[in-house]
């Protein structure tokens, strides 16, 4: 079974919490109705992200839920995607509120969540990876390695069959 590559977009694709834009970042505008966001993205996750493809289902957990769809995977040059919707209503807890739909959501599949205000406590399970991101910086070269190897290490990916970029 494939795993899972849950994506948060602000934090680790949009480092919005950024001084200034981040060497391989670029401002982006976008303008939907009303409402303008304020963007910075690199090129080369839509690479790196498509590349991981080859091993993962990539799926939205992001607050922009279809948006996500609409407005930012083309910029990055990512399909559609499947995308987790989330409630209204969002329960305080303790760590992230998204745990428990991402919980439902995800079922017995194995899966990363990259996010960055996700508590690397909160799934504790051998074929889950919490993957928390610094959202002054965004995800790096090294972090794609990293979720790659999880995967290699699980055995998810035949070894002989799997390209690089």
């Amino acid at each position: 079974m494939r795993p899972l590559l849950l994506l948060d977009f602000d934090g680790p694709l949009n480092p919005h919490r950024a001084d200034g834009i981040p060497p391989g970042y670029e401002r982006h505008e976008i303008t939907e109705g009303a409402k303008t966001w304020r963007l910075l993205l690199n090129q080369q996750h839509g690479v790196q992200l498509n590349a991981l493809a080859n091993t993962f289902d990539l799926v939205w957990a992001s607050s922009w839920e279809h948006g996500a769809n609409r407005l930012l995977g083309p910029l990055l040059g990512l399909p559609e995607l499947p995308t987790i919707t989330w409630p209204d209503r969002r329960p305080v807890r303790k760590g992230s509120w998204k745990t428990p739909y991402i919980a439902e959501w995800v079922g017995d599949r194995p899966f990363v969540w990259v996010d960055d205000e996700a508590d690397e406590t909160e799934f504790t399970g051998d074929h889950q990876l919490v993957y928390p991101v610094d959202a002054r910086i965004g995800l790096t070269a090294t972090d794609f390695a990293a979720i790659q190897s999880w995967a290699d290490d699980k055995s998810f990916v035949d070894k002989g069959s799997r390209t690089d970029t």
